[in-house]
């Protein structure tokens, strides 16, 4: 009889998780939406409230060791060097629908500074169709698309993830400019994030169509990387640089200068490589 009821109740799970409200999205995907209470104020958050801006997503169990040992990944190399960046938010959501206190607790262990939600295991099933893919990073572009969505514990892909944020946000100063605007002069932005470790993204305006370098160069003046040098139309344009010289070497942590020439035009500025 016993065996009876569990193959009922095994088949009930499983047709549950066939149905529409358990499917997971993929990259390119609407991402869903959510509204949860804050662990810090109790205040509701909702996705939409930051609609236009890259969203990280941390879902995490309160109670889950792993989850605790890799949180801090999240908070240092993750939510700190993008932090500043006000089109930028991250949002840790406990999967494990535990209480404030246990929540409070997770965060001290951590150090986690970023907004924590509660009871958030309903958003876990429909990011991955489960509720046993917690400890993962998903990534939300400014259009609400779902940019990145990890497959293994968040230590294991920080790289991938801190990439596809610097990616997206570079896609939102770029299409501050109207379409089809002509800047009236060539420019140079700094680059984000700076400090940066381990890619940058360089940004930089034409105002006419012209051949186009933009190399790195070490403190001593010594080249070592050259990363566009090529005629290129008028507009915004942006690069990202891995922190590899042309012969495919990882450089060192540093001060480096990076030169924008176009035309007769020349302009530099520093940025720092942290290891």
């Amino acid at each position: 009889m016993r065996t009876l009821i569990l193959l009922i109740v095994s088949s009930f799970i499983a047709l549950l998780v066939s149905l529409p409200g358990y499917s997971q999205v993929s990259v390119g995907d609407d991402a869903p939406g959510f509204t949860y209470i804050s662990v810090e104020d109790g205040e509701e958050v909702s996705l939409s409230d930051f609609d236009g801006k890259v969203v990280y997503l941390f879902f995490y169990g309160a109670g889950c060791p792993h989850c605790i040992d890799n949180g801090p990944f999240t908070e240092e190399d993750i939510h700190q060097p993008f932090m500043d960046d006000t089109s930028f938010v991250a949002l840790g959501l406990d999967t494990w629908n535990l209480s404030r206190s246990s929540n409070l607790s997770f965060r001290s262990s951590t150090g986690i500074t970023y907004t924590l939600l509660l009871n958030a295991q309903e958003s876990l099933v429909d990011y991955y169709g489960n509720t046993s893919a917690y400890d993962r990073s998903v990534v939300i572009s400014a259009d609400g698309k779902v940019a990145y969505k990890g497959t293994g514990f968040v230590d294991t892909d920080i790289d991938d993830v801190a990439s596809t944020i610097e990616t997206e946000l570079s896609k939102i100063s770029t299409s501050s400019e109207p379409k089809g605007a002509i800047p009236n002069k060539v420019s140079l932005q700094q680059n984000y994030p700076n400090p940066f470790n381990p890619s940058t993204v360089i940004s930089y305006s034409l105002n006419e169509a012209s051949h186009v370098s933009l190399k790195i160069f070490n403190m001593l003046g010594a080249e070592v990387a050259t990363l566009v040098d090529e005629r290129q139309s008028s507009g915004q344009k942006s690069v990202t640089w891995n922190a590899q010289s042309t012969t495919g070497y990882t450089l060192p942590s540093g001060l480096y200068i990076y030169q924008l020439k176009a035309g007769s035009e020349v302009v530099t500025k520093k940025m720092t490589l942290i290891k």
